[in-house]
C-alpha cells in the first residue's frame, strides 16, 4: 500500500472546500514594506531583506500603526527621501 492511498480520503474531503492561501492583513503590509525596501537595495552593496527581518522590526507596533507608519515612509519618499532611511531610522530606539 502506497502513501498515496492512504491519503485518498482526506483529498476527497478537502476537494469541495475553497482553501485559499491568503495572507493576514499584517502579513500583506509587512511584504509591503519588505518590498519597498529591497527597491531601493537594488544595485547597492547592501543586501536584501528577508521577511523575518523586517517582521522583527514591525513586531512591537500595533496594526492600525502600522498604515500609518507606512504611510509616512511613502510620504517622506516622495519628498525625495529615502524610504529605508525613514523605516529604520524611525525604528530605532533612543
Amino acid at each position: 500500500m502506497y502513501l498515496k492511498d492512504l491519503l485518498k480520503p482526506y483529498d476527497l474531503i478537502l476537494e469541495g472546500k475553497n482553501i485559499s492561501k491568503k495572507g493576514s492583513e499584517r502579513s500583506d503590509l509587512i511584504k509591503q514594506f519588505m518590498e519597498e525596501i529591497n527597491k531601493e537595495r537594488a544595485g547597492t552593496k547592501f543586501s536584501k531583506v528577508n521577511y523575518m527581518a523586517v517582521n522583527m522590526k514591525l513586531a512591537h507596533v500595533p496594526l492600525k500603526d502600522l498604515y500609518y507608519f507606512m504611510s509616512d515612509c511613502k510620504d517622506y519618499k516622495n519628498r525625495h527621501g529615502s524610504f529605508s532611511k525613514f523605516f529604520f531610522g524611525n525604528l530605532k530606539i533612543k
